[in-house]
């Protein structure tokens, strides 16, 4: 049994703002580079999309023209907590969920993110929840990154 991947960081915006980055603005901080569909093919993504509502779709189009979907939506609340499944380049058959809350802090939002569900991967679990413990402090550090600049005029 695969325990949960829990992480946490503080970023210097409101529950709002970092709700809306993390959604909205995917595009603007996700390192496709490295985290994608495309990277597997030494590519990066033409764009990340995250719908901003329940039963919506977290999709990357790429530079040919392709859709893929990496999640479906499952809960919404703009500045306090999202959740989604999550397969990008799997099938839905093998999706984890993701859960981020955001919560007010003197110093900004703290958001925690929670990665489970891996158990549905069998032999594969391991290997893949390992990954994902250094992979999402890179796709965190390239969000608070994103959450330190000063907002385009």
């Amino acid at each position: 049994m695969n325990d949960p991947i829990n992480k946490s960081v503080t970023v210097p915006l409101t529950p709002a703002e970092a709700f809306a980055l993390f959604t909205d603005g995917i595009d603007k901080w996700w390192p496709g580079q490295t985290h994608s569909v495309s990277a597997s093919q030494k590519k990066t993504p033409k764009k990340v999309h995250f719908d901003t509502h329940k039963d919506g779709k977290i999709t990357e189009l790429t530079e040919d023209g392709e859709t893929h979907i990496w999640g479906t939506i499952l809960a919404y609340d703009p500045g306090k907590y999202l959740a989604f499944t999550w397969f990008p380049g799997k099938t839905e058959d093998e999706a984890t969920v993701v859960t981020v809350s955001f919560q007010q802090t003197e110093t900004g939002t703290q958001c925690d993110l929670t990665h489970g569900g891996f158990d549905i991967l069998g032999d594969l679990a391991d290997a893949v929840s390992t990954s994902y413990l250094t992979g999402w402090d890179l796709v965190l550090g390239s969000y608070c990154t994103a959450a330190k600049q000063p907002a385009l005029a």
